[in-house]
C-alpha cells in the first residue's frame, strides 16, 4: 500500500508582532485579533500540554484526522523507519512567520536544560527568508565581547539589548540556522519559512519596550549560549536542469531549495523517510491535488507518485536525516 502525499490545515496563530503578509502566501486569515496573524503552522505535531499544536490533514483517505493519531494507526507507511521525537511524536514542525515587528530577544531550551525541567523542549529551527523590507535587520548572537551574564544584567536593569546583540541584514534566500542556546530575534519587516525541532518553549528576555508579556530572564540565562549562529552558507548545484541550493544542513533536518525552468514531471518513489515540500512560486500537481504558493506538502514514506512541476517553480525541499541521537 501507498499513499499520496498531502497537506495539513493550517494552524494559524495570532502573535502582537504579526500582520496580514500571510494572505499573499494564501492563507485564509479571520477577521479580528488587529489582523496581526504572526505564524502559519503548516505541520505540527507538539506534546499534548501545548494547546493547539497538532496539525489535522487535508487531502486524501486520512482527511480530517489528527497528524498524531494517523501516525499512530499508519506509522510505517507515513515515516518509514524515521525516529519518532523525544516526547513521541513527529520530529519536525514546519511553519510561515510574519514578522511585521520586531519579536522578542528570546532563548529556546537546549537539550540540557529540557532534560532537568519538564514542559521545555529543545527547538533548534532554521529561518529561510522568504521576502524582507528593505533595511531589515534580523540578530542571531551576541554582538563580539558581549556575555551572557552581561546581557542578562541589561535586560534587568530594563536597558536597551539591540546595541548588544550581532545584527545582520535579512537578504532573501538566505537561510540561518539557530542551533538550541543561541539569543536571537527576527526583526521587523521579514517572512521567513522556519524548520524547528517540535517545540513551543521561548524564553523572553526583552520586548524593544512593548508592555504586558512575561519575561524569563532566570530562564533565559540558565540556556544562553555565548556567541552567535553560524552565517548562511548556500551549496549550489545542479541536476537535470534543476538549479538546486542545499541551504540548511543540520543533524535535524537538511533543506534544499529547488527551482525549474521549465514544465517536467518529477518522481518521488518510495523511501525509507518521508520528505516535505513548500511551494514558495509556481504550481504543481500530484493526481487530482493542485499545489500553490505557500502549501506545504508531506510526501510519507510509502509514495510512488509523479509531481507535474509548472515552469518557474520554486520550492523548498526538506530531507530528515534523523539518527536517535538528534532527537533530545
Amino acid at each position: 500500500m501507498t499513499l499520496l502525499p498531502f497537506r495539513c490545515h493550517p494552524l494559524l496563530k495570532s502573535r502582537v508582532w504579526g500582520g496580514e503578509q500571510l494572505f499573499e502566501w494564501n492563507k485564509t486569515l479571520p477577521n479580528g485579533n488587529n489582523n496581526r496573524w504572526g505564524e502559519s503552522w503548516e505541520l505540527a505535531d507538539l506534546p499534548e500540554d501545548i494547546p493547539d499544536g497538532r496539525s489535522i490533514i487535508r487531502d486524501g483517505p486520512l482527511a480530517g484526522q489528527n497528524f498524531r493519531d494517523a501516525m499512530m494507526h499508519h506509522a510505517e507507511l507515513l515515516l518509514g523507519d524515521l525516529p519518532r521525537s523525544s516526547h513521541g511524536g513527529f520530529p519536525l514542525l514546519v511553519k510561515l512567520l510574519d514578522a511585521q515587528r520586531n519579536l522578542s530577544v528570546q532563548v529556546h531550551p537546549t537539550a540540557e536544560y529540557a532534560a532537568t525541567h519538564p514542559g521545555a523542549y529543545k527547538k533548534d529551527e532554521a529561518w529561510l527568508i522568504l521576502d524582507a523590507k528593505p533595511k531589515s535587520m534580523l540578530y542571531t548572537g551576541l554582538a563580539e565581547g558581549v556575555t551572557p551574564t552581561e546581557l542578562h544584567a541589561a535586560a534587568k536593569r530594563g536597558q536597551d539589548l539591540e546595541p548588544l546583540m550581532h545584527a545582520v541584514p535579512a537578504i532573501p534566500g538566505a537561510c540561518h540556522v539557530l542551533p538550541s542556546g543561541t539569543c536571537h530575534a527576527l526583526g521587523a519587516g521579514i517572512l521567513v519559512a522556519e524548520f524547528q525541532t517540535p517545540s513551543d518553549t521561548t524564553y523572553r528576555i526583552w520586548d524593544w519596550g512593548r508592555k504586558g508579556r512575561e519575561m524569563h530572564l532566570d530562564q533565559a540565562l540558565a540556556c544562553m549560549s555565548p556567541g552567535r549562529a553560524d552565517p548562511p552558507c548556500i551549496t549550489p548545484a545542479h541536476a537535470d536542469g534543476l538549479e538546486i541550493n542545499i541551504v540548511a544542513n543540520t543533524p535535524a533536518f537538511v533543506l534544499r531549495t529547488l527551482r525549474s525552468s521549465d514544465q517536467r514531471v518529477l518522481k518521488s518513489p518510495p523511501s525509507d523517510r518521508p520528505e516535505i515540500w513548500m511551494i514558495l512560486e509556481g504550481e504543481m500537481q500530484c493526481a487530482s491535488m493542485r499545489w500553490k504558493k505557500g502549501d506545504t506538502v508531506f510526501f510519507p514514506a510509502s509514495r510512488d507518485v509523479a509531481v507535474e512541476v509548472a515552469a518557474g517553480s520554486h520550492w523548498v525541499h526538506c530531507h530528515l536525516p534523523f539518527g536517535q541521537e538528534h532527537l533530545a
